[in-house]
């Protein structure tokens, strides 16, 4: 099957997971990014973004989930997944990337994520 592909890259987004209480009470800076696949939309053609997945609406639905707590970012990615493709059953595989920027270590580093593929 010939498909396409959607991506949003860098969402940053303010956020209460973690397995320390601390870091749901104080919340902490996490990215996410995402990729679906789907077929080639007919807004290929078209030019109308009636015939394709909304960027802005994956925006929302990752906002969302970012914004109930979870202890586990495993967990998060696994939400912000399902709810994609329940809202797009025609997604047929993509990627979530949940990385937050500051983890509680005692060691310098950019950031600690997860990623999912499906």
């Amino acid at each position: 099957m010939t498909s396409a592909a959607i991506s949003v890259k860098g969402l940053r987004v303010y956020a209460r997971h973690g397995v320390d209480p601390q870091e749901t009470l104080v919340g902490n800076t996490f990215t996410v990014d995402v990729t679906i696949r789907i077929p080639i939309p007919a807004a290929v053609e078209t030019d109308d973004v009636a015939d394709t997945i909304n960027y802005a609406s994956i925006i929302e639905i990752i906002k969302d989930e970012m914004s109930q707590p979870s202890k586990l970012i495993e967990h998060v990615a696994g939400r912000i997944q399902h709810s994609i493709c329940s809202a797009y059953p025609q997604v047929c595989g993509g990627e979530v990337t949940v990385a937050k920027l500051r983890p509680p270590v005692t060691a310098e580093l950019d950031s600690a994520s997860f990623t999912l593929y499906w």
